[in-house]
């Protein structure tokens, strides 16, 4: 095999190589975490702080509902149990408790809201559970399988550049270290192929004396624009 094929060889090798280890790169970035989960635990926290909410306000209004009606209490016994007389006082008494059971009233209507919001919200927080249950047994699944992956990846990797290294010694040092600067700095593709009279790399027409010679084997030759190695 010549001297270009070598390099050719290599480049097939190298491009298998980055391959890999973008596949790899990729699993473990998925590794990191996922985002529809953390969306759903975040919503299950807001259900969870908005029902918090409801409930607070909730046993605040049976507190004031409770309250008032220990206040009704006394004043209708007093009201109906003939130990007030003065027709003043009972008039006062009458009309204190008018006041206190709308108040009552009130708070008893803004209670039946808030019930109804109590139940909404529980609703959600439990759907908002049920979601954060499912994502966390299916990332469980898929944290396996990428882990599964990223076993394999990394396997193939270790092949890889062993069959590199074997393919780079094949290749003359001083050869292998322009392929390797070349690689370096044209984005991965340090070997480019001659199109009619054109370099497949950069476009551009090569004099037809360095045509036939990379066709014929004669050389290993560099375009004068890109200075990718040609192969026919």
């Amino acid at each position: 095999m010549s001297q270009v094929a070598e390099l050719v060889a290599l480049q097939e090798i190298d491009a298998e190589s980055a391959a890999a280890r973008a596949a790899l790169a990729d699993v473990e970035a998925r590794l990191q975490g996922d985002a529809e989960l953390d969306e759903a635990r975040r919503q299950l926290i807001q259900a969870e702080a908005e029902r918090a909410t409801i409930v607070a306000t909730q046993r605040r209004l049976e507190d004031e509902v409770e309250r008032l009606n220990d206040r009704i209490a006394p004043e209708e016994k007093r009201l109906y149990d003939g130990s007030v007389r003065n027709p003043k006082e009972l008039t006062g008494i009458q009309h204190e408790l008018e006041l206190l059971k709308a108040a009552r009233e009130r708070q008893e209507d803004a209670l039946v809201e808030v019930l109804d919001q109590a139940e909404t919200a529980s609703r959600q927080r439990s759907e908002a559970q049920g979601a954060v249950t499912r994502l966390e047994e299916r990332w469980s699944r898929t944290q396996e399988e990428l882990r599964l992956e990223a076993r394999r990846l990394g396997d193939a990797i270790a092949r890889i550049d062993q069959r590199r290294e074997a393919q780079a010694a094949r290749i003359p040092p001083r050869l292998l270290v322009t392929y390797e600067d070349l690689r370096r700095r044209k984005g991965g593709t340090a070997v480019a192929r001659i199109k009619g009279n054109t370099c497949s790399g950069c476009r551009i027409t090569i004099p037809d004396a360095l045509r036939s010679r990379v066709l014929a084997g004669e050389t290993v030759a560099q375009c004068p624009n890109c200075e990718r190695i040609f192969h026919p």
